[in-house]
């Protein structure tokens, strides 16, 4: 019986661990078609601004845009923020209820 409960035990470590690991590269996905994780400043401007409307910026360290998003289907708000030379570290995204995609997902 013993034998039979470290089993257990030992294929769920495998399983969490696995799941974890999951986690852990998706976060190096970025959600936005054509960006990728430590990407510069100018090149995730570049990319997003073709497809999204820019809503505010702070110079080298951040944006946030508005648009579609692939991810999640409907329209969204976009936070892109960078660390020093190392490049796009974090995007996040929130629902935006006053977005449509019937109006291209900018603002009526």
């Amino acid at each position: 019986m013993n034998d039979l409960r470290n089993g257990l035990y030992g294929t769920a470590l495998v399983l969490a661990a696995a799941t974890l690991g999951g986690c852990t590269s998706s976060t190096a996905i970025t959600g936005e078609p054509g960006v990728n994780m430590g990407d510069s400043y100018q090149k995730v401007l570049e990319v997003v601004s073709r497809n999204n409307t820019v809503t505010k910026q702070v110079d080298g360290q951040g944006f946030r845009a508005e648009g579609y998003s692939t991810m999640f289907k409907d329209c969204r708000t976009k936070y892109f923020l960078f660390q020093d030379g190392d490049g796009l570290q974090r995007v996040t995204y929130e629902p935006a209820p006053h977005l449509s995609v019937s109006q291209n997902c900018r603002q009526p």
